[in-house]
């Protein structure tokens, strides 16, 4: 046994080395404590965003229905929205207040026009019987204390928006099957304010045009579409599904072949003289995210925070307690392969497609597996992993041109787009193996 106080040297670096591994037992953990507070803080930051974002997006939202309700026609706050700077709950608070006071009196004002034409009176006095009918006003409320409780009135008032536009639409689907209501039910004003069989009905005949010159069924679309914004992907070409299986159209789409001489492929998001000129364009630059935990099938129902709102500076939690951020992606390669690709996973895709003017192009798309596709926030798209055994056959052979061309698509969508700038955004489940989504656009 070696007798230590005849080596000090040898005793004094056991010392030292013991003493450096204890700093290293007890500094290691306040690294690691100090990096989960910092993930945590930008967690906590990407909440207060997202919230952020579905207060404006409500705001919005009450915007449209005005708009709809004034004329009926196709949104003109439908634009793609880019805010310079986030609006405080308090700021938000107030224009929706603002909002819900305009489609007040313009409610007032179309019953108002209803009365005076089915009971031949003037309009004064009709806006006399229709202010009898009414119900009285809430008391100013207090200015809200907490940023929550903005957030809490500000969904109220646009549920009470919708409400409106839903008593609209009911009376626009009326007059287009021709239905009327009786002098007496409209005096009475109480199946208006229920919505119910006797709504208030427009003052013009069906089918003969309403305000703006538009027709009454066209009016009628326009609403309903707006209130059913997530049916939108229905009747799409390709692989659907619209719930459940059945449904599935299990043919195969591929892009049209040109001579390969004329042949032009590219690659971006810009359709205009500044861009690639192209037979077919491969959209290959994203901010991406992900992976979120999903069991493949639960992915399809339940939505993530970026699911809910798009905002690029906020940061999340995902799969094994990760912390993920947006990444903006320029892919060299085809179809595009998100980064840390992992299994039972989920992962979200959002860029800006630029067109020179207005105009109407094909999509293509392709996933491996599940996928949905929204522009300018409506689903356009959507394709799920059952009856798609062909079309991995295909992708997995190594004897046709498919990745060559640009061409793995398993289903493909007319849209309409607007000049300027066009939002795109995209939901991919994975379930086993591998994964890809591929997004094409031809004229």
């Amino acid at each position: 046994m070696i007798q230590l106080r005849r080596y000090p040297f040898l005793l004094l670096s056991l010392v030292a080395h013991a003493a450096l591994l204890g700093v290293l037992y007890r500094v290691e953990p306040d690294q690691q404590r100090i990096q989960r507070s910092r993930e945590q803080s930008l967690v906590d930051a990407g909440k207060q965003l997202m919230e952020r974002a579905r207060l404006e997006k409500r705001v919005r939202d009450m915007a449209r229905i005005k708009s709809h309700l004034e004329s009926g026609a196709a949104d003109k706050d439908d634009e793609v929205q880019f805010s310079a700077r986030p609006r405080t709950p308090e700021e938000l608070l107030k224009e929706a207040r603002e909002l819900s006071r305009k489609i007040d009196e313009i409610e007032r004002d179309e019953r108002a026009a209803q009365l005076a034409k089915l009971l031949h009176i003037p309009r004064q006095k009709a806006l006399e019987k229709v202010a009898q009918t009414r119900k009285p006003e809430e008391p100013a409320a207090a200015e809200p204390g907490k940023p929550a409780d903005a957030a809490a009135k500000i969904e109220q008032l646009e549920a009470k928006a919708r409400d409106a536009l839903a008593r609209r639409g009911l009376q626009r689907e009326q007059q287009q099957d021709g239905t009327r209501m009786a002098a007496g039910e409209l005096r009475s004003g109480n199946a208006a304010r229920q919505g119910g069989p006797g709504a208030q009905v427009g003052g013009s005949s069906p089918g003969t045009g309403s305000p703006g010159g538009l027709s009454m069924s066209s009016v009628f679309r326009t609403i309903d579409t707006f209130m059913n914004a997530d049916r939108a992907g229905r009747g799409i070409e390709g692989n659907i599904v619209a719930g459940n299986h059945d449904d599935v159209d299990r043919t195969i789409v591929r892009i049209p072949e040109v001579p390969a001489g004329a042949r032009v492929k590219g690659t971006g998001r810009i359709i205009a003289p500044g861009g690639p000129y192209a037979d077919r364009v491969y959209v290959n630059r994203w901010y991406l995210i992900g992976p979120f935990e999903r069991k493949h099938g639960e992915a399809w129902l339940l939505p993530d925070p970026p699911e809910q709102a798009v905002v690029l500076d906020a940061a999340y939690r995902g799969k094994d307690g990760r912390l993920l951020k947006w990444e903006y992606v320029d892919s060299s390669n085809y179809p595009l392969v998100p980064p840390q690709p992992a299994e039972e996973a989920v992962y979200y895709g959002y860029t800006e497609l630029m067109v020179d003017k207005e105009q109407d192009l094909t999509i293509w798309v392709g996933a491996n597996d599940d996928a949905q596709l929204w522009l300018n926030d409506r689903l356009v798209w959507r394709g799920r992993n059952v009856a798609k055994g062909p079309f991995y056959s295909e992708v997995k052979a190594t004897d046709n041109p498919h990745g060559r061309d640009y061409n793995f698509s398993e289903g493909k969508r007319v849209v309409h787009l607007r000049q300027g700038r066009n939002k795109l955004f995209f939901k991919l489940s994975n379930g086993l193996g591998s994964l890809f989504f591929s997004l094409v656009l031809t004229k």
